[in-house]
């Protein structure tokens, strides 16, 4: 019941925004009474504060599946690209996702402050993922890697604002160049060779005649 409770809330959150949905609400989509949904959840902070957990816990297991799956740092990281392709590639989701993460940091700053400490495992565990990349001899080994992971969240968080601020160009040519030039200047030699490979191989396209198309098969 927990993870259904979970499940109704980030779908109402998502649809109509964090201010527009009730508890009662939710109560009702869930088939419970408020009684019930009140001995799990407190009140509606707590309800997504714990859904705000359960999204970063969901991610970082999708994440770690990526990279567990690819003996290759350079092509998990590409791999992670593929995946976060495939799941925006339904524009309006991807813009209730940014609404949802807009007002939770506006109206719940709290909440964002308590899940720093997971954003922060990505940083540390970034690192690590590159370090094997040095090991591997793909990733050159003069970098600073906590930088270098840290400038490469960084940048994936700050994706939303880049995207707004270049708007004559499709926000997933924007997205996938970012990645593949982060890539490509870690990447040593024989680096380069595994990149240029995978991009050959999914089909990797830039505009072309309105178009667009990644990772096609």
């Amino acid at each position: 019941m927990y993870d259904k409770i979970i499940d109704i809330a980030r779908e109402l959150f998502l649809q109509r925004g964090i201010r527009s949905v009730t508890m009662d609400e939710i109560a009702t989509e869930a088939g419970i009474s408020k009684r019930t949904l009140y001995e799990m959840f407190a009140n509606k902070e707590d309800l997504l504060s714990k859904l705000t957990e359960y999204i970063w816990d969901e991610h970082r297991d999708i994440v770690k599946n990526i990279i567990d799956a690819t003996p290759s740092c350079l092509i998990g990281i590409l791999n992670i690209l593929k995946y976060a392709t495939e799941e925006n590639k339904h524009k309006i989701e991807a813009k209730s996702k940014e609404c949802f993460f807009i007002d939770l940091k506006k109206f719940y700053p709290k909440i964002v402050e308590k899940n720093k400490e997971r954003r922060d495992l990505y940083f540390s565990f970034m690192a690590q993922h590159l370090k094997k990349g040095v090991e591997q001899q793909t990733v050159r080994n003069d970098l600073n890697l906590d930088l270098v992971s840290t400038l490469f969240i960084a940048q994936i968080e700050g994706i939303n604002n880049i995207i707004k601020s270049i708007q004559q160009f499709d926000s997933q040519e924007i997205f996938t160049t970012l990645i593949l030039s982060f890539c490509r200047g870690i990447s040593t030699e024989k680096g380069m060779k595994e990149i240029e490979d995978f991009v050959i191989q999914n089909k990797i396209y830039a505009w072309n005649d309105k178009n667009l198309k990644y990772f096609s098969n």
